[in-house]
């Protein structure tokens, strides 16, 4: 090998060190980033009240918690937490947080928004520089309606009407004395024990009711149904998903006429008939002597009806 030819390689291979370096160099100083801090802030409020009287919660974003306490009081904790670079800029983030929190008549209210237009034209876009935690205690007989944009919302122990409209998020309630009204556009909506009827709407996502004592409408746009009927409804129920398995259980004190169809398979332990063909099935009859009707529908998807032990 000649000597400038040796020359020529040594000088290639110095070049394509010092480029990688360069280039360790730029994408670990990219990586570290701005270093970033939270600032937490968290207003809280406390009204006296009567039992059987109403919660109202409206929010745009943020998750909301709604538990019951002893007493004849109200209590609200909003907890806002902002990621900033400089602690001055919490401060203009947090005053675009418009929260409000007022008592009228036998209703509590709680407000909570941020102008959206000027978070934006400010630079702050992203939902993780301002997230916002809402949590409230009432006795245990008040009603409660909750409309939020976008974060999940739960709700347990309540004697009273529940009422929950949510833009996007996870739905949870539990323990629930009063009928129940839900309206999602997206997310999942489960719950526990539920003394009174059920009424579910979501555009998508999976419903699961593991026990209600009262008759259930729900219907999803794309999502599993699972509903666990445990005492014995006085009215028609119905179970609707566009694209989405359904399982109901039935309990041996609850009796129904059953009217189910789908455009896949249908199963049942029951002494029912299945009839259809290819991959349209249904199926029909008493269950436990008959009762209430109950519909069940699925689009595209598989019915099962099972006994609850």
């Amino acid at each position: 090998m000649s000597d400038l030819h040796t020359t020529i390689t040594r000088f290639a291979a110095i070049f394509v060190v010092t480029i990688l370096a360069a280039g360790f160099v730029a994408t670990s100083s990219m990586a570290q980033g701005p270093s970033t801090i939270d600032i937490r802030d968290t207003v809280k409020k406390t009204f006296t009240v009567e039992p059987g009287g109403l919660l109202e919660v409206e929010a745009d974003r943020g998750d909301v918690s709604i538990r019951t306490i002893r007493g004849s009081e109200v209590r609200m904790a909003v907890e806002r937490v902002v990621s900033v670079d400089r602690e001055e800029e919490a401060k203009e983030i947090l005053q675009l947080h418009r929260l409000e929190m007022v008592q009228k008549g036998e209703a509590v209210l709680l407000s909570s928004r941020v102008e959206e237009r000027r978070f934006r034209w400010r630079s702050w876009q992203g939902g993780d520089r301002l997230r916002i935690n809402i949590v409230i205690e009432v006795p245990e007989e008040f009603n409660v309606a909750v409309s939020t944009g976008a974060g999940n919302v739960a709700v347990e122990d309540i004697e009273g009407e529940l009422d929950i409209r949510s833009g996007a998020g996870n739905i949870n309630f539990d323990d629930i004395t009063g009928r129940v009204i839900v309206s999602s556009g997206s997310g999942n909506v489960s719950s526990g024990r539920v003394s009174g009827s059920v009424e579910i709407n979501t555009g998508a996502g999976n419903i699961v009711l593991a026990a209600v004592l009262g008759s259930v409408n729900v219907a999803t746009g794309a999502g599993d149904i699972q509903a666990h009927i445990t005492d014995q409804p006085i009215d028609r129920s119905e179970l609707t998903s566009g694209a989405g398995n359904i399982t109901v259980y039935v309990a041996d004190n609850v009796g129904m006429d059953v009217d189910a169809s789908a455009f896949g398979n249908c199963t049942t332990d029951f002494p029912l008939q299945v009839e259809g063909r290819w991959m349209t099935k249904s199926i029909a009859g008493e269950v436990n002597g008959g009762g209430p009707p109950l519909a069940i529908r699925a689009g595209v998807g598989n019915i099962v009806l099972r006994k609850r032990n």
